[in-house]
């Protein structure tokens, strides 16, 4: 089933994406925002470090959740009839690459040609012939699509450097058995389809679901109004009857919605104060998009911050400060992803555990805060390995994987995690 109607519901099914040789051909001159080749990465990883850290988000969420390899996805996606082709011809399409190049290709497993595609070289080694430059970003399955209720929005990327990830996703959607029957916005087939550029972008993580009536939508660095009005229409078509949007200034260390705020349970959620709550001179406005008759949207801008015009919605929510309030604390850990968990189900949040300030407020609101390791005993010896039973506990937890080299990408667990379905 593909199907997600809130941030907090028991998680059933994820998509994740493993850091490996894609990082490991990241080079000095790929993190120079000024150079043609920048991947939008502000340093070099350690990448088993990173794959360490990774393991322990996968470990965790596997307690809960079916946890799914994106690369694996495509490489099923490719033995499907016609998918292969739609790569190829995507590829010379899109990426304007020879025809040596797609002879290559041709003669690929699908394994093979998926690790290609991501890494860059024939056959996806460190020291194979080099084709096109890494994706790294891979890693951050969320920007890839949005879940909303049932509908898929596909990501249509604003950077240069994430472009051809969209090939990858749309051989998922179009040829995987899993997405077979899936209600795929039609705003972004368009995109896909016609090659249009801005302003028409958007990417998962400035996507939020509230609850199965209500969406809200950053229109931030990556993510335009545009987009957000049609697939506003479509979620007000299919079930949904609000769609909140807050203003994002434009600027890299808050590119996405999620950097900023996420859920943490039905009623409480983690913010970095001075972008989403009223009184700081960069202040997000909050707007409501909703369906008054026939097809009109009325647009209506309600002078509030996100957490008051959630409030005015109908959900009100507990506030959990980023670096506990103080200003200092609060600006240093958000650049390290202090506000962005996600959830294994209401209560049950992970981040990072650099962010100690952050686990503090978090502790405040009655959050367990553990370790991965911890979590994991306390999953076997208190709830028997019982997914059920943890949440039938009503513990509040807060699982805090070691942040030391993904975040270095800017991205928490929710940016390296894209949910398919949730209770």
């Amino acid at each position: 089933m593909i199907q997600v109607t809130s941030e907090v519901g028991r998680l059933r099914t994820v998509v994740v994406q493993p850091p490996g040789v894609a990082l490991e051909r990241v080079l000095p001159h790929h993190i120079h925002p000024g150079s043609d080749e920048y991947v939008l990465f502000d340093d070099l990883l350690d990448v088993p470090q990173a794959r360490r850290e990774h393991d322990a988000l996968r470990a965790v969420l596997g307690t809960v959740s079916e946890v799914l390899v994106f690369e694996e996805l495509v490489a099923q996606a490719l033995e499907q009839p016609g998918a292969r082709t739609a790569m190829l011809d995507g590829l010379a399409q899109r990426t304007g690459a020879p025809d040596a190049c797609l002879r290559l290709l041709e003669g690929l497993d699908p394994v093979a040609l998926t690790r290609s595609v991501m890494v860059g070289t024939v056959g996806g080694s460190l020291s194979g012939d080099e084709l096109f430059g890494p994706l790294p970003n891979l890693i951050f399955t969320r920007d890839l699509a949005a879940v909303v209720g049932q509908l898929v929005v596909v990501g249509s990327a604003s950077k240069r450097a994430r472009k051809r990830e969209s090939l990858l996703t749309w051989t998922v959607v179009d040829h995987h058995p899993r997405f077979a029957g899936a209600q795929v916005a039609s705003v972004s087939r368009r995109v896909w389809q016609q090659q249009l550029a801005a302003p028409l972008t958007m990417e998962g993580g400035d996507v939020l679901v509230i609850s199965s009536s209500m969406a809200c939508i950053g229109a931030s660095e990556r993510t335009t109004w545009s987009t957000i009005v049609e697939v506003a229409d479509e979620l007000l078509d299919g079930g949904f009857s609000r769609v909140l949007v807050v203003e994002m200034p434009k600027q890299r260390s808050s590119m996405h919605l999620d950097t900023v705020f996420t859920m943490a349970d039905w009623d409480a959620g983690v913010v970095y104060p001075p972008l989403l709550q009223r009184g700081d001179p960069e202040w997000a406005v909050a707007t409501r998009l909703s369906r008054v008759g026939g097809n009109t949207t009325v647009v209506e801008r309600l002078d509030m911050d996100l957490f008051d015009a959630l409030s005015h919605e109908g959900h009100p929510l507990q506030v959990v400060a980023c670096g506990g309030g103080h200003p200092v604390h609060a600006q240093r850990e958000q650049w390290s992803d202090g506000a962005n968990f996600v959830a294994l189900g209401p209560g049950i949040i992970v981040g990072y555990s650099r962010n100690v300030h952050t686990a503090g407020a978090l502790s405040e609101a009655g959050f367990r805060c553990v370790t991965a390791h911890e979590f994991l005993d306390l999953f076997e010896t208190d709830h028997k390995g019982d997914a059920d039973a943890l949440f039938a506990s009503g513990r509040r937890i807060a699982i805090h994987i070691e942040g030391y080299e993904l975040p270095r990408g800017r991205g928490g667990p929710r940016c390296l995690t894209l949910p398919l379905h949730r209770d």
